[in-house]
């Protein structure tokens, strides 16, 4: 991409609640990208702490950043639509507050998904840091399994497994158009648990990931995070799942090609569930 010919608009939209003591970082990593054309558009949710205030000083002398405060807690997911709402841009990526970016992080990504035009997600590969409260290590990691897979029917099969490092796509850079037929993210039966799952598979039906594989965004995985904190049970997988075909059956495709890739869905979760019944039942048989 030549950028003097062209530089789309992109908005990082950065939700952010009770950051103030580790989102200073990623602030920075947002001051320092090269790309020209970038809004960093935040939205504070009614943080009880000084949240707002650290990031209504640091806009202060930077136009490309706009902060808003929420008047009442909107939830997570409440906030984000909310950003998505109010993003004016042809691309927008999440800018989540404990995840720092390297300075070439955008300009990479809105270089690929220029190359791509069929693509609607663009991501990187990422320096993943993980402190623990016994142990804490950094290391590059990267997720390929999308690599190459033109059809819808393809994705799906790869996401509804759920596996490997599956939510590092949800760093990466979306067409705005594509956020639009999607409708946002949903709360569902678990409320917001794990709702960036059924948000990504939605995404992956309607056209191509594309790899830039260059770790240019650190995710810090701390024992503070909302992610850790999260607790599978049955209810919650259930109520996840049946979101995830929610998302299926309102895509914005053919009827015929929303039901079969229901039905696919529906397929890997029976054969899923039966598998761990049965090592169940094996396991209470050699006890």
């Amino acid at each position: 991409m030549n950028t003097s010919e062209r530089t789309p608009r992109v908005v990082a939209c950065m939700p952010t609640y009770k950051a103030e003591t580790f989102i200073e970082p990623t602030l920075q990593s947002l001051a320092a990208q090269t790309y020209a054309n970038l809004q960093v558009l935040i939205s504070d949710d009614a943080s009880p702490d000084g949240s707002f205030d650290l990031c209504r000083r640091f806009a202060e002398g930077r136009p490309q950043f706009e902060v808003h405060r929420q008047a009442r807690n909107l939830g997570w997911i409440g906030n984000v639509n909310w950003l998505l709402e109010h993003a004016e841009a042809e691309y927008v990526f999440f800018a989540f507050h404990d995840d720092p970016l390297e300075p070439g992080y955008v300009q990479a990504l809105v270089e690929a998904l220029e190359r791509s035009p069929d693509a609607v997600l663009a991501f990187t590969d990422a320096i993943v840091d993980f402190r623990g409260e016994s142990e804490s290590w950094v290391r590059p990691m990267s997720y390929t399994d999308l690599e190459g897979l033109g059809s819808a029917r393809e994705r799906l099969a790869v996401l509804a497994q759920r596996t490997g490092l599956w939510w590092l796509p949800n760093r990466g850079l979306f067409r705005k158009s594509a956020a639009l037929r999607v409708g946002g993210m949903r709360r569902h039966l678990g409320g917001e648990f794990c709702a960036d799952w059924p948000w990504l598979l939605h995404l992956s039906l309607l056209g191509s990931f594309t790899r830039v594989p260059q770790p240019l965004v650190r995710k810090v995985w701390s024992h503070e995070g909302l992610s850790k904190s999260w607790r599978w049970s049955a209810h919650k997988r259930i109520a996840v799942t049946l979101a995830c075909l929610r998302e299926i059956l309102r895509a914005d495709l053919p009827l015929n090609e929303r039901m079969r890739l229901a039905a696919d869905f529906s397929g890997y979760w029976v054969v899923r569930w039966a598998l761990s019944a049965a090592r169940s039942v094996a396991r209470a048989t050699r006890s």
